[in-house]
């Protein structure tokens, strides 16, 4: 029998606008890795926090396979679960002689850490499984927190960067839970990079399962695959014993879990084309093996390598499901390359990046402009400040080393003024969508710049993505949560979408690898970075990560970074956006 792993985690789809649908996983209930029962499970509340993030919860329901499975690793250089967020950027905490600190390692998909050691405090972050916080006393006290005689020092303890953890079903004291054996945990986020995880994009459409499936297991689920295609199987289904023909499609599918191929199977359809197939059809019944469908061109982040009972090897995904590895392809990160500028010494406001694939560079000959090279895509340029030269139609702009660049094939960047209201040295972040361009300002200097993709700006309300203007503060951040729902194009699922800011609702900041189309209108509602630029504006924005955390909240005591998002011709702060915020 096999050894079965355990994980408190639960999962609730939520329907919500914007570029996503999100996994709401604040209630830890009970769920297994492996064909396992799991046990109960204690909670710290069943509440969402109490600010008003609750209904943007993400999915981040990652857990171990079975302890007896082949794993083999997929990312050996992930940061230590011990990586601090520092003022300018995320570190890996790499002290080498630095005293071993006594840790409390999470168990659940999401472990909470509160301001107060009471059950009904507010979540001022969370930690996934395997995660590391560092502790600073306790155990303080078990309100809320109920003490089990098998933990070795359960209640509550303060971590450091603040907030107390609940040591019990969802936390242990690391060296206790090293001692009777430490459970193998996914590999951890690498903070230290720009993509925190391994990913992989889907070639074609295929199961996810629950657990690391048997023959019989593969047989219910994907029967297609096991279909008799000899000759003689194929001479036996197309002639029956008096003569007469077989459907060619009648396909006799052997062994003893046997059945045909559903007729209304939603994967089928989708993959044929049917635009009405949800991402609500795609879920697998809770008692079959199943987790859910997965269509071509779907996003997963990938854990580990799983050989399964029946001889073939899965990917362990942080989602906590198995998809056979020869039905995904992994995605290279060293082709995530753009990054915007940092605004110090001689680089400055007003800058440009080409948006053009090809981008003219022209020196000035009288009253003409000769074309003198061209530039990539994305390339940036310093300009003068000058006014721009005005030739026939178009505006040219000079650059520091006294070239020009034609305002129709770059995004010129310039600095706004900034809110009324804003307190010396605060930090804020301006988006404009008319330039699809990102700044982050320290009160009133500006310190970095880059392009963006905000949310597509159609007529139809149903097709309708603008991303919502005004004046908000970053509500929640996670290092990376899973993003999915319905579009017109179909169903979407990008696992583990890096550096997640929500400023409202489910519009947020985040990274995207999925393109490259920065400076130009592309998301489905949220502002589109870069990964590393994503990164840089997750480290220096507030509110800041427990270290070793995966996602913290704002809170009055640690209010998040002020985000402004506006056309050229609306003040900073002033609500607009579509009437009609489409729901996927």
């Amino acid at each position: 029998m096999r050894n079965v792993v355990r994980l408190v985690s639960g999962l609730a789809l939520l329907a919500t606008p914007a570029c996503s649908r999100l996994d709401d996983l604040w209630n830890a209930t009970p769920r297994a890795t492996d064909r396992g029962d799991a046990s109960p499970a204690v909670g710290l509340s069943t509440d969402a926090p109490s600010d008003d993030d609750a209904s943007e919860a993400p999915a981040d329901d990652a857990s171990a396979p079975s302890a007896d499975a082949a794993v083999a690793p997929s990312n050996p250089s992930s940061a230590s679960s011990d990586a601090a967020v520092t003022d300018a950027a995320l570190a890996v905490d790499a002290a080498v002689d630095a005293p071993p600190r006594e840790t409390i390692t999470a168990l659940a998909a999401r472990t909470g850490i509160v301001e107060a050691p009471n059950g009904n405090a507010r979540w001022v972050g969370y930690v996934r499984a395997g995660g590391r916080v560092a502790l600073v006393r306790g155990p303080v006290g078990n309100d809320g927190c109920p003490a089990r005689r098998d933990v070795p020092g359960a209640g509550w303890w303060q971590v450091e960067g603040g907030g107390y953890m609940c040591v019990g079903n969802l936390a242990a004291v690391t060296s206790t839970l090293e001692a009777r054996g430490l459970r193998r945990f996914p590999v951890q986020a690498d903070l230290g990079a720009a993509m925190p995880f391994q990913y992989g994009i889907t070639t074609r459409p295929t199961a996810m399962y629950r657990w690391a499936p048997t023959t019989a297991d593969e047989r219910v689920v994907e029967p297609e695959r096991f279909v008799d295609r000899s000759a003689a199987a194929v001479a036996a289904r197309t002639q029956d014993g008096d003569g007469g023909v077989v459907a060619a499609d009648d396909a006799t599918v052997t062994g003893p879990a046997a059945s045909p191929l559903p007729q209304e199977d939603a994967g089928a359809r989708a993959d044929a084309g049917d635009g009405a197939v949800r991402i609500e059809e795609l879920q697998g019944d809770p008692s079959s093996p199943l987790l859910r469908r997965m269509l071509s061109r779907m996003y997963v982040s990938l854990d580990r390598v799983v050989r399964a009972e029946s001889g073939a090897n899965y990917w362990h995904t942080y989602s906590n499901g198995f998809v056979r590895t020869n039905a995904v392809s992994t995605l290279n990160p060293a082709s995530i390359t753009f990054q915007g500028q940092r605004l110090e010494g001689n680089v400055h406001l007003p800058v440009a990046f080409a948006i053009s694939a090809v981008t003219p560079v022209y020196t000035q000959a009288g009253t003409a402009m000769r074309s003198t090279g061209r530039a990539p895509r994305l390339s940036f340029f310093q300009l003068t400040g000058d006014a721009p030269v005005h030739l026939g139609a178009d505006d040219y702009y000079r650059t520091a080393d006294g070239t020009f660049v034609r305002s129709r094939n770059v995004r010129v960047i310039t600095a706004h003024a900034p809110p009324a209201d804003l307190a010396p040295n605060e930090k804020w972040i301006d988006v404009n969508l008319d330039h699809q361009s990102l700044v982050a300002y320290e009160g009133t200097t500006p310190v970095y710049v880059t392009v963006a993709s905000t949310g597509l700006r159609r007529r139809s309300l149903t097709e309708n993505y603008e991303t919502i203007q005004g004046g908000f503060r970053i509500q929640s951040k996670h290092v990376a949560t899973t993003m999915d729902g319905n579009s017109n194009d179909g169903p979407y699922s990008i696992e583990d979408v890096p550096w997640v800011m929500y400023f409202e609702q489910s519009f947020a900041l985040h990274g995207a690898f999925w393109h490259n189309g920065f400076g130009m209108v592309h998301s489905h509602g949220c502002v589109n970075l870069s990964p590393p630029d994503a990164r840089w504006v997750f480290a220096w924005s507030e509110p800041r990560l427990v270290p070793g955390a995966h996602g913290a909240y704002a809170t009055p005591s640690n209010p998040g970074t002020r985000v402004y998002v506006h056309y050229d011709t609306q003040s900073l702060g002033e609500r607009g956006g579509p009437a009609h915020i489409p729901t996927h």
